[in-house]
């Protein structure tokens, strides 16, 4: 009785570890993207390139400040008190930066 039971639960891992084989030969790979895969990360890097350079170079200074502070994950009551500026100010300096951003990336 005891041999029937030691051979049913081999039967069980077998059945469990080929699931688990199955399982991995549906996820992707960190080694291995598709073209697809591929081409998209191409296109974030470059997008991501073109928004760095920009942030750095299409912005005055406060908006730069505003931004930085933004993308850090600051509220704009917070950014307001740091800069020492009315959340008011803050609004206008971040939709002023988000429209110039969006004019220079869409040329």
């Amino acid at each position: 009785m005891i041999t029937k039971r030691k051979q049913e639960s081999d039967f069980a891992e077998v059945a469990v570890d080929k699931l688990l084989m199955e399982s991995f030969s549906n996820e992707s790979s960190a080694y291995f993207m598709t073209d697809h895969e591929k081409s998209h990360n191409k296109s974030l890097d470059s997008f991501r390139s073109k928004l760095r350079w920009h942030l750095a170079r299409s912005l005055s200074p406060r908006q730069k400040e505003v931004m930085r502070l933004t993308l850090r994950g600051k509220k704009q009551r917070e950014i307001a008190a740091i800069l020492g500026i009315t959340q008011q100010v803050v609004s206008i300096y971040k939709q002023r930066a988000i429209n110039r951003l969006r004019k220079v990336m869409l040329q």
